[in-house]
């Protein structure tokens, strides 16, 4: 009898819902406990939760069957930082890396210290790129990459929210063309942040209100489409992107004549599900 070939593990894409946008939901008057969060990620299908260093959410993960994504700022104080963060026993750790004025030269020497002391601490930590940091630019982000590349010989892990280089570069749809320049290191993230966006906003609604999704929502999903078919061409098996459908609340990313955000942010991990599904039934054959 012959033997049957192998089967790929296949690539894993684990949702994971962002504290922030879970502030003050379902209302600031009655905000949700800790505990209730999770359990409405939970119910809307969400593989994980994302937020800061908490180390009441190490039990609730465990309760849940949840992961937990934690944020830090990187900075002179990283080796606290990070320690605090592996109390919260994550999967991944995103960092928003010192300033915008720093210079890529000074932003990648601490990339590759706080690398170092994350690997001793067992941690896997993500490099995000965002405004009002080191990475606020493409240009910087970019040379960030190439510094460290020079330095390890590796490529460096982004976690890639192009929210921000889309207001930076003015950007009109489509955008893959514009954002997914450099598909090397889309397909070694391991770590996205999926916020609508447009040229002028780096946070647009999904819906308006009554249930019908904006034109610039569209736009964004064929981003998104495009970001996950070049991620899946680099993987090659077994490999976990975590993505956040993310949504800022009201008082800063969230305009007051928004729709509720988590609604929105629970419709777009549906639909960064079906794309998901889409491509990897693709990737599969």
């Amino acid at each position: 009898m012959k033997a049957s070939l192998p089967t790929r593990n296949v690539p894993i894409l684990k949702q994971f819902a962002g504290l922030w946008t879970l502030t003050h939901q379902p209302s600031a008057a009655k905000e949700w406990s800790l505990e209730e969060k999770f359990k409405q990620a939970k119910k809307a299908g969400f593989d994980a939760i994302g937020g800061g260093t908490i180390p009441e959410v190490v039990p609730l993960c465990e309760k849940y069957g949840m992961d937990y994504v934690c944020y830090i700022d990187g900075n002179a104080n990283y080796v606290q930082r990070l320690e605090a963060a592996q109390a919260t026993k994550p999967a991944r750790i995103n960092v928003q890396l010192l300033d915008h004025d720093t210079p890529p030269r000074e932003a990648a020497k601490m990339w590759l210290k706080m690398e170092a002391r994350a690997e001793k601490l067992g941690l896997n930590i993500d490099l995000e790129v965002h405004r009002d940091t080191s990475t606020e630019t493409p240009e910087k982000v970019y040379e960030i990459a190439a510094l460290y590349e020079k330095a390890t010989g590796r490529k460096i892990r982004f976690c890639f929210d192009f929210s921000h280089i889309a207001v930076v570069k003015h950007l009109a749809p489509p955008y893959a063309e514009r954002l997914l320049v450099r598909p090397d290191l889309v397909q070694l993230s391991r770590q996205v942040h999926f916020r609508p966006f447009n040229g002028h906003h780096c946070q647009v609604p999904a819906t308006d209100g009554r249930g019908n999704e904006t034109p610039e929502f569209k736009d964004y999903l064929d981003f998104v489409d495009a970001f996950i078919a070049c991620w899946l061409k680099g993987a090659k098996g077994g490999e976990v992107l975590y993505a956040c459908p993310e949504f800022g609340p009201l008082g800063g990313y969230g305009i007051s004549t928004f729709p509720n955000v988590w609604k929105d942010a629970v419709l777009l991990r549906e639909k960064t599900e079906a794309i998901w599904k889409s491509h990897l039934h693709k990737w599969k054959k």
